[in-house]
């Protein structure tokens, strides 16, 4: 047994140089991400050339990996993001893109005034540790949303991003009773995904105001619904809705 608890697995190497420039906490998130990243490419490249090299992150796994908690994750990105070493999407905090050979050059780079304009640099504001919270809070959200659908999870997704960001009142309560509404309300893909995206235009937390308004301004008046310019979805006119 002691085997197993002091096996390679339950071990992170920490690069030394980054722990010296940006802080422990920031090489042992780094050192899991590159255990990850490792994965992504030997089993997932194609997907990543895809998403225009994004890939997801499970940040619950991390914690567990890191101790590091999703609030922290999202902080240490947000000083990464300064040095153009991490970008992370807007929307889904999740997913993340990482710049391997920048940050290889900052850690070659031995200029004492270089470093210390680098620490300066990714140090962290207000703003950046309020974007962090919200940022947790989507992720911790997104864990309610019980879809399988890939085009419907991403408005969901939105969704409660456009919310979290308005900084209206949104719990994992909220997101599983407006997905039961939802459901109860039509089967349709396409008017599913127009409610989510006029509940994410408004920054609605409650279905019912979504509803009311899809019901004033679209329902049966025959007109095109254009239900996402990102993804080119639209309820077809002759189909009745």
């Amino acid at each position: 047994m002691w085997l197993d608890i002091m096996s390679q697995y339950n071990t992170l190497q920490v690069n030394i140089k980054l722990a010296n420039l940006l802080g422990l906490k920031t090489a042992v998130y780094w050192a899991e991400l590159m255990n990850v990243y490792s994965r992504v490419i030997s089993k997932k490249l194609d997907e990543l050339h895809e998403n225009d090299g994004f890939f997801e992150l499970d940040r619950s796994y991390i914690a567990k990996r890191t101790t590091l908690s999703i609030d922290e994750q999202l902080e240490i990105d947000a000083g990464l993001a300064k040095l153009d070493v991490v970008y992370t999407n807007q929307i889904d905090p999740n997913l993340i893109r990482l710049d391997i050979e920048k940050l290889c050059a900052i850690l070659v780079d031995d200029d004492p005034d270089m470093i210390k304009a680098l620490q300066k640099k990714a140090k962290l504001k207000q703003a950046d540790e309020s974007a962090a919270k919200r940022g947790a809070v989507k992720v911790q959200l997104f864990s309610s949303i019980l879809e399988t659908d890939v085009d419907l999870l991403e408005a969901y997704k939105d969704w409660i991003s456009m919310v979290v960001d308005s900084k209206k009142i949104i719990n994992r309560k909220t997101v599983e009773v407006f997905q039961i509404n939802l459901n109860s309300y039509t089967d349709s893909k396409q008017v599913k995904l127009k409610l989510l995206e006029l509940a994410a235009i408004h920054a609605y937390n409650d279905f019912a105001w979504v509803r009311q308004l899809y019901e004033k301004d679209y329902k049966g008046n025959g007109t095109f619904i254009g239900v996402s310019q990102k993804k080119g979805i639209g309820i077809d006119p002759n189909s009745g809705f």
